[in-house]
């Protein structure tokens, strides 16, 4: 199935970002399905309405939703899906003689819905989650590098999660911002008058959008960053 499967993470850095109206051209000229799980529409959607700091957020991406552009998926083989590979996840790196968390139900879900609906691609902005599918070896060394101590593996715990999860393709917001400027979307952003002010606006555009999606989660080095630059402008 052609489908991009979005947890929690990217959305919210579109939406703080102005930038969550990209979803909808980047659908149609996408021609599959954006799903959400339960509980990314219960971060995304639920909790914020109950809240007031958040409750304004909530209310621009309700309307993605109603209007079908991310459409909410549920199903009991997803739910048991997740929950093995959160038991799994979860109890595979030890510090100390304690199982450390390092994934939650919001982004097991996502990764879980990938692999129901057979589709091989999800949206994750999270360096964590995107180490499980990608590399899943390195967060190891990334946990002992944080918490300055040896980490015990679980290997068959390991083994299992890169066997379930091969295939799969992780892309972030930073990458729906890239294909987004490529499209011409930001050129709603290229004015004649602000073109007098700012020197090359197109590369201080993509700029922008990048180091704001950046600085609200997105794991993009800034080697990455203007890495983009160079190759799109």
């Amino acid at each position: 199935m052609k489908a991009l499967i979005f947890d929690t993470g990217p959305v919210i850095s579109l939406t703080l970002n102005n930038l969550l109206w990209l979803l909808e051209p980047l659908y149609e000229k996408f021609h599959g399905n954006f799903y959400i799980t339960k509980s990314v529409y219960e971060e995304l959607i639920d909790k914020p309405l109950s809240t007031k700091k958040y409750k304004f957020e909530a209310l621009q991406v309700l309307p993605f939703i109603t209007k079908g552009i991310l459409k909410t998926i549920k199903d009991e083989r997803i739910t048991q899906i997740a929950q093995q590979l959160l038991d799994r996840a979860n109890n595979t790196f030890k510090a100390d003689g304690n199982w450390i968390k390092i994934v939650h139900s919001g982004e097991i879900e996502t990764i879980a819905t990938a692999i129901y609906l057979q589709s091989d691609t999800i949206v994750i902005d999270e360096r964590t989650g995107r180490m499980l599918i990608e590399d899943p070896e390195s967060i190891a060394t990334t946990l002992s590098m944080k918490l300055h101590t040896k980490i015990e593996v679980n290997q068959v715990n390991l083994d299992y999660i890169k066997k379930e999860l091969s295939g799969l393709k992780v892309i972030r917001s930073a990458e729906l911002v890239s294909v987004a400027y490529k499209l011409g979307l930001l050129d709603r952003y290229l004015l004649q008058d602000e073109k007098k002010i700012i020197k090359d606006l197109d590369k201080a555009v993509l700029e922008g959008a990048l180091w704001g999606i950046k600085l609200n989660g997105c794991s993009i080095s800034r080697d990455e960053i203007y890495k983009v630059i160079k190759i799109l402008t």
